[in-house]
């Protein structure tokens, strides 16, 4: 329950463990620890270096700690934070996006198309009010990241219409 609240943008407060721990899958080998941890519940999960890059934004977030441990349960990271953007950002072209609705609810958004006009007052990093599980970053945003040369990072360059 707690996984699903910030992977649609809910602040955690006081709910959150203050010893939260994370243990690495069999899934996903290896020794060294990127700059940005993928999830299956799409939670933004980056080292120090990242965060800090994010949370000067000033968009309203909480940046969570945990302790990470390998797969022989030793501590490989206490420098890694759940980054939860909090609530979402209108910002789609409702009619050029690709989207599954059931009755008047999304059940999901199979292609994002981006509003320049919505963009306008676009903070600097939002969740997609239809899908809560994407994240969008401002072109200045993405080359301040770019600096840090992190790993594990794919940027997606999301379609707009004119």
């Amino acid at each position: 329950m707690l996984r699903y609240r910030m992977s649609m943008g809910v602040a955690m407060g006081d709910k959150y463990p203050s010893d939260a721990k994370w243990f690495m899958t069999d899934d996903a080998p290896g020794i060294k620890v990127p700059s940005l941890i993928a999830t299956v519940t799409s939670l933004l999960v980056a080292d120090r270096r990242m965060k800090e890059v994010i949370e000067r934004t000033g968009v309203p977030m909480e940046c969570l700690p945990f302790t990470l441990y390998d797969h022989k349960k030793r501590v490989a990271s206490t420098d890694h934070f759940i980054i939860n953007p909090l609530g979402t950002f209108d910002c789609l072209d409702l009619k050029q996006s690709e989207i599954i609705y059931e009755g008047d609810e999304v059940v999901v958004v199979e292609k994002l198309v981006l509003s320049p006009e919505k963009l306008r007052s676009a903070p600097d990093i939002f969740r997609v009010e239809q899908e809560p599980h994407a994240y969008v970053l401002s072109h200045q945003l993405v080359d301040e990241l770019r600096q840090l040369d992190p790993s594990n990072v794919y940027l997606t360059r999301l379609e707009q219409t004119s």
